[in-house]
């Protein structure tokens, strides 16, 4: 288990890898996500507007977008460039890591982690094949939620 001063966002200490939620309408207006989310807590880092380097990990993550945990407040409408780190599944292996363009949507302070969840649009896979490989490991080794 990795020292807690080193893993302040709690990635090498997860157990769970990836599973579907269930996304509820808000109360008061209309649900925007277009697919299915899984919650996952893969690292993530994030490099805001080609320059600030930001080390975080995933809340949830769907092929359209993601919510992401970091320790600072980020501005909506910036560009944000992620290298998404997805663990292995067949045994000790480095992770794949994924780089995706995208969005930000909104920040808000989670109080239950004490960090802001930052909700991120994907605007661009950098490979072709990454979004087919997201949406295989998401869909293809966890049952969906109905």
């Amino acid at each position: 288990m990795a020292d807690i001063d080193n893993d302040p966002l709690g990635v090498f200490g997860a157990s769970i890898d990836a599973e579907p939620i269930e996304a509820f309408p808000p109360e008061y207006g209309s649900e925007h996500r277009r697919e299915t989310r899984y919650r996952v807590t893969w690292k993530v880092d994030v490099i805001v507007e080609g320059q600030d380097l930001h080390d975080g990990r995933l809340n949830d993550i769907s092929l359209h977008g993601a919510s992401i945990l970091l320790g600072r407040n980020l501005k909506p409408d910036i560009q944000a460039t992620l290298r998404i780190y997805i663990p292995s599944i067949t045994g000790p292996y480095p992770p794949t890591v994924l780089t995706v363009q995208g969005m930000t949507r909104y920040t808000v302070h989670d109080s239950d982690d004490l960090l802001f969840r930052v909700g991120i649009a994907f605007t661009e896979f950098e490979m072709v094949s990454d979004r087919g490989y997201l949406n295989e490991r998401l869909t293809g080794h966890h049952l969906e939620i109905t």
